[in-house]
Order: C-alpha cells, then sequence, then structure tokens
C-alpha cells in the first residue's frame, strides 16, 4: 500500500466534518485545562509536581482556544496528531501527580470518543494503540508509586474498558453513517427520478423547462448563441402499431441512447413527448446547429428516420416561442419530406 493510501484510510473524514472536529477537540483540550486545575484546587497528592500540572493546564487553555477559534483553518492531519498529543499530555499529567493510576487518565476516555465518532476504523485503532502504549509507560515510570491494584492489573483493566468503549461507540457511528449514506442515495434518486425520462433516462420536460429557461438568461447575459432542436421519429405510431409496444420502447431508448453520444456534454436531451425529443445547444451557432441536426438524423437505429426542427434564439424571444419555433419547423418538415431538417 503507498504512503499516499494510508494517508487517505487514516486520515479520510468529510471536508465538512474537519471544522467540527476541531471545535469539539478544542472544547476537550479546554475541559482537561479546568480538570487538572479542580485537581490542584481539590486535595491532591503531596509528591505531585506542581509547576508541571500548572504547564499541563496552560497547554489546555491555549490549545482548546485555539481549536476552537482557529476551526475554520484546521485540517484533518492536524486533528489528528493534536488529539494524539492530548494522550501524551494526559500521561505527563500522571506522571507529574506522582499517581500511576490517577484521576487524569479518566480522560483516555475523552480521546476514544472523539477518534471513533470522526475517524476511520484504522485512525481510531492508531489512537487507541497510541493511548496503550503511553499509559503502559507511564505506569511502569510510576510503578513504585502505585497501591492497591498492580501497575499491570490497572492497565489491563483499563485497556478494556477503553477497547470496549471503542468498538461499542465505533458500532453506533458507523450505523449511523450508514443510515445517512443510505438516505443521500435515496435523496439522490428521487431527485434524479424527478428530473429524468423513466423509459430513456435522457431528461424530462421539467428539467429541460428549467435548463431552457437558465440558458435563456445566460445568453441575454453573456451575449452568446443558443438554438434548440425538435425531433420526432417519423412513423412512430405505425412502427408500434405493427411491432408492439415492447419494439417501439427498445427503439426509443436505442434512440435516445443514439443521440446522446452525438451531442456535446454541455448540450442536453430530453424526451417531452412519446416520440418527441428537445436538443438544448448552448453557446452553439446556426450553423453548427444544422450539422449536429444532421448526425442526430443520420445516427437513428434499427433502419428508422426522423425529423428535426432548428430555432436559434433571437435575442428577444421567450422559451415558449422559441420551442414553438423549432416544433412548426420540424412539422413543416415532416410535412414536406420526412428526415429533413428545416429552420
Amino acid at each position: 500500500m503507498s504512503i499516499g493510501a494510508i494517508k487517505e484510510s487514516l486520515f479520510r473524514t468529510g471536508a465538512d466534518d474537519v471544522p467540527q472536529m476541531s471545535r469539539v477537540l478544542g472544547v476537550l483540550y479546554f475541559s482537561g485545562g479546568v480538570l487538572v486545575f479542580l485537581s490542584l484546587v481539590l486535595p491532591h497528592p503531596e509528591g505531585a509536581f506542581v509547576p508541571g500540572l500548572v504547564g499541563i493546564i496552560g497547554i489546555g487553555v491555549v490549545g482548546g482556544t485555539i481549536g476552537i477559534v482557529g476551526a475554520r483553518h484546521a485540517r484533518a492531519w492536524m486533528v489528528h496528531g493534536v488529539l494524539a498529543a492530548g494522550t501524551f499530555f494526559i500521561c505527563l499529567a500522571d506522571y507529574f501527580a506522582g499517581v500511576g493510576a490517577g484521576v487524569y487518565s479518566a480522560m483516555f476516555v475523552w480521546v476514544v470518543l472523539m477518534a471513533a465518532s470522526f475517524f476511520s476504523r484504522q485512525a481510531l485503532i492508531a489512537q487507541v494503540v497510541w493511548i496503550l502504549v503511553c499509559w503502559a509507560l507511564t505506569l511502569i515510570a510510576l510503578d513504585g508509586s502505585t497501591t492497591g491494584f498492580s501497575s499491570m492489573t490497572r492497565w489491563v483493566l483499563g485497556s478494556l474498558v477503553l477497547i470496549v468503549a471503542a468498538c461499542v461507540m465505533s458500532e453506533i457511528v458507523a450505523g449511523r453513517r450508514s443510515t445517512e449514506a443510505d438516505r443521500q442515495r435515496l435523496q439522490r434518486e428521487l431527485v434524479h427520478m424527478a428530473h429524468h425520462d423513466a423509459l430513456t433516462g435522457v431528461a424530462n420536460r421539467r428539467l429541460f423547462e428549467q435548463e431552457l429557461s437558465r440558458e435563456l438568461a445566460r445568453a441575454k447575459r453573456n451575449g452568446t448563441s443558443l438554438c434548440l432542436l425538435a425531433l420526432d421519429l417519423d412513423h412512430f405510431k405505425v412502427y408500434n402499431d405493427q411491432r408492439g409496444h415492447v419494439a417501439g420502447d427498445r427503439l426509443l431508448k436505442a434512440t435516445a441512447s443514439a443521440w446522446s453520444e452525438v451531442l456535446r456534454s454541455a448540450d442536453l436531451l430530453a424526451r417531452v413527448g412519446g416520440d418527441e425529443f428537445v436538443a438544448l445547444l448552448p453557446d452553439c451557432m446556426p450553423e453548427e446547429a444544422v450539422q449536429v441536426a444532421q448526425r442526430l438524423t443520420g445516427s437513428v437505429p434499427l433502419g428508422q428516420t426522423s425529423s428535426t426542427g432548428i430555432a436559434c434564439w433571437d435575442g428577444r424571444e421567450s422559451a415558449e416561442s422559441l420551442l414553438g419555433r423549432a416544433d412548426k419547423y420540424m412539422y413543416a418538415g415532416k410535412i414536406q419530406d420526412p428526415a429533413r431538417v428545416t429552420r
């Protein structure tokens, strides 16, 4: 696995999550500073190294303020690194207190909960492993000062608590993310269905009318050209009656697919009736529109033909008028000579 892939796996978070992550981390740092401050105000071990604990308080206050105020400038890798640094500061606070299983160790749960809530599972595992390693080294350094349970027992039991918390929270978050992903996917599908023809997959009349209004406004604003093609399959009713509706549906789908391949990515093909289609061509000159129409007419599949009418915006007319002209030219061509391109 490449270094880039490893970074992507570890730091996989949504862009919108990073400021929130930074603010949450800032609150945790600030809360940690308050907790250490209270531990000094309340009765505490006589052998505690107070200047060191005061330094931890300062780190918590400053780090918390930066995390909250500078949230919009945060990056995912910064949050990961600062959270890992928080584990080190918790261990350092335990060391300064001189107690192998002091009250500060409870803050490891905060680290685990945040990692499980925002990070990928790989990053969560990395944070938990980092906690266990740092805490083990701290307990070894303070082994002579522990009372009651041995350092090994404290480490094993505490590790079990942290691992269980990480697993449970990770599953809860994964379930919620899955539900949210399903909701967003369903929403995208509903939006697509509302704007696309169910049979052919091209745009429907609703989307066409929206895009036509938008492109007309853009053409008026920028002074660019805009052409509209009205397309109709010749003798489609006869084809449908003789071969059946299933064959007719296949012809419509094949035609829509063939025409979509001819058009540019900026163009819009829409089905607005049974066998009636329109093609919206932004930034297209009349001569270019004729060439596009000829390619569309020549690409009708299954040996069938079509008629096409071309209307280019005159700079004043409405969307309804433009569409009406394209239809008029298309039907005129169909009467005079099927498969003719007219404008």
